[in-house]
């Protein structure tokens, strides 16, 4: 998402150590997340987050949108810096003050500063047989039944919830996701682009 940093040295191990306590902190929630973009990508094909990329990705469903004022509370709790970013204006199947997304980072310094690496927690939203989101205000869709039923991935001793048809997921994507491209854009890039 266009931050000026890459996950490398300590902002890999921030990333690394941030990615499992906040995917524990949305189990304690009973919040179902599962990896997503270049977060997936990296872990599925090279076991590792990707170098090049500048942020952490997860989302989850908007049904799950009653269990997010615990999810907050607990973030806090925990020294993260919990920032939501809504919808602007309607664009079917999203609503002008709807959830888009909520930014997760650490919290420094009593709260004053915020962390290096930013975890984002896409807000999917189901219409029509898709699911539906925004980055960059670009409206992204796949088809929901990548996001029905799901399967674990071990990383770093931790199992994160992934689609169920992952690989078909990262085909659908990214064509040819076994093969790393340094340079890839989210916003021209993505075969989700709607």
């Amino acid at each position: 998402m266009a931050y000026n940093i890459t996950l490398e040295g300590n902002n890999k191990i921030i990333a690394e150590r941030m990615l499992e306590r906040v995917a524990k902190i949305f189990s304690k929630c009973n919040i179902t997340y599962w990896l997503e973009g270049g977060t997936l990508l990296g872990i599925r094909r090279e076991d590792r987050l990707l170098p090049w990329d500048d942020d952490i990705d997860v989302s989850m469903m908007v049904d799950q949108s009653s269990k997010l004022p615990k999810l907050y509370k607990a973030l806090k709790n925990a020294n993260y810096r919990v920032k939501l970013r809504h919808f602007e204006q309607n664009n079917i199947p999203f609503k002008k003050g709807n959830l888009r997304m909520i930014k997760i980072r650490e919290r420094k310094c009593f709260g004053l500063l915020k962390g290096p690496v930013c975890l984002d927690v896409f807000i999917k939203y189901p219409f029509e047989g898709n699911s539906y989101w925004e980055i960059a205000n670009k409206k992204k869709k796949v088809p929901s039944k990548f996001y029905k039923n799901f399967n674990t991935i071990d990383f770093k001793g931790y199992n994160y919830l992934i689609p169920k048809l992952t690989d078909d997921y990262l085909t659908y994507r990214y064509g040819e996701w076994q093969t790393p491209v340094k340079d890839w854009d989210t916003a021209n890039d993505d075969k989700a682009l709607s």
